[in-house]
């Protein structure tokens, strides 16, 4: 297995040395504990989470236009954030890049975002003395492209140099991150449990996946330590108060994806 958090040689802090990851950016349009009027996914979230409040990375949700852009954004439809229908794969990215994100008239007042690609994040990294994590969720509804989506985007992120070592591909369906494997042999490949720990623990050391990536509201302490004794590495996402992620830090994860990156810092203090 790829051990993708801890360099080689490098000792670990029980419950400091967890790797602190924006999830969705830092987006999670909360009204209050903190007030957040960022959507997911958009660039002011992604930066606040890095420049800002130090997180070591990011994960982000990426969906491949019609014409093979690859867009961020979170949900199956636009018109959940959107004025715009349909999605994603059924437009062209000029259709798409660019839209105001509408989060509702409370967090409109506060955040005047778009929907952006991931080129253009990429473009805003390289610029950083050292690159930031970046965990990939494959957002792809055709099996039919899993390979094309694949390929495209190792192909984007060997143009940016991106190192494979800071690079995670997590996608609950074994199939699509088979398709990186035969893309990309050293990619790392986490299944995301999609509420079912159990069947995607067994999914991933029949497939030698090299992670797993669960709920950090649902996920026991037994199931963190069964998955690290089979070598695997266990990422959690979710937490927006301070006791939810205390919660999940206390579970010794190699990385949390979380929602409040500020918090999660002055935790670890």
């Amino acid at each position: 297995m790829i051990s993708f958090l801890v360099p080689f040689g490098q000792a670990r802090n029980i419950n400091t040395d967890v790797l602190v990851l924006g999830h969705a950016g830092s987006g999670f349009l909360s009204p209050l504990n903190p007030f957040n009027p960022l959507p997911a996914n958009s660039m002011a979230s992604i930066l606040k989470a890095v420049e800002e409040h130090g997180a070591d990375g990011v994960e982000v949700d990426v969906q491949l236009s019609q014409d093979g852009v690859f867009i961020l954004y979170h949900d199956v439809t636009l018109e959940s954030m959107t004025d715009e229908t349909g999605s994603i794969e059924e437009h062209k990215a000029s259709d798409v890049v660019g839209l105001k994100y509408k989060g509702g008239f409370f967090y409109d007042l506060f955040h005047d975002e778009e929907i952006i690609t991931l080129e253009e994040m990429l473009q805003r990294f390289v610029a950083y003395p050292e690159l930031p994590y970046l965990h990939i969720d494959l957002r792809n509804h055709n099996p039919e492209r899993h390979l094309s989506y694949a390929q495209k985007l190792i192909a984007l992120l060997n143009k940016y140099n991106y190192p494979l070592e800071k690079l995670a591909f997590i996608s609950p369906n074994a199939d699509f991150l088979e398709a990186f494997r035969q893309t990309e042999p050293e990619a790392i490949l986490i299944p995301d449990t999609a509420g079912d720990f159990e069947n995607t623990l067994d999914t991933a050391l029949a497939h030698n996946f090299d992670g797993i990536c669960a709920n950090g509201k649902s996920v026991t302490p037994e199931q963190v330590q069964r998955a690290k004794e089979k070598g695997l590495q266990v990422v959690l996402f979710g937490g927006k108060s301070s006791s939810s992620i205390a919660r999940m830090i206390a579970l010794e994860p190699d990385a949390i994806q979380v929602n409040n990156v500020k918090a999660m810092r002055k935790l670890l203090e």
